[in-house]
């Protein structure tokens, strides 16, 4: 009788197993290392980056810019306004940022751009250069809520 049991432990045990292991490999692979954890945390660009100045004015031609890559590349997920609601949203952890908040736009151009650079949990680190990075910080600009 111990033997069958001793067999069943074992057989409970190489049944785990494999189940473990894809826990693990799913939480090390849902969230890349330089993410900084979900939506209730605070995602702080470092001083430095945060400093750095957009080098592009907001031209009408440098904001349109932005909004068409804004369009291409981040609507999906944040939505026509960057309000986090666009059709991929709700899939999402973190949940897309309102990037038409007091919290996104009290941020400075440096750290829109830095976090725009990093990405964060399932938003992809953008491959955009850094020209079309600072137009797109520009666009941001135009979508803050008005005073």
């Amino acid at each position: 009788m111990s033997t069958i049991r001793k067999t069943g432990d074992v057989m409970v045990y190489a049944c785990a197993l494999p189940l473990m292991l894809a826990v693990m490999v799913t939480a090390l692979v849902a969230e890349p290392a330089h993410a900084q954890g979900g939506s209730d945390k605070a995602w702080v660009a470092p001083e430095r980056a945060a400093k750095r100045p957009n080098p592009l004015p907001p031209t009408a031609e440098n904001v349109k810019r932005g909004h068409d890559l804004f369009r291409r590349d981040c609507e999906q997920c944040h939505g026509k306004a960057g309000h986090g609601d666009g059709p991929q949203a709700s899939s999402l952890q973190p949940h897309p940022a309102d990037l038409a908040s007091t919290r996104v736009q009290s941020q400075t151009d440096g750290a829109l751009f830095w976090k725009m650079t990093q990405g964060r949990g399932m938003m992809p680190s953008a491959t955009l250069n850094e020209r079309d990075k600072w137009a797109v910080v520009n666009f941001l600009r135009t979508l803050a809520a008005p005073q």
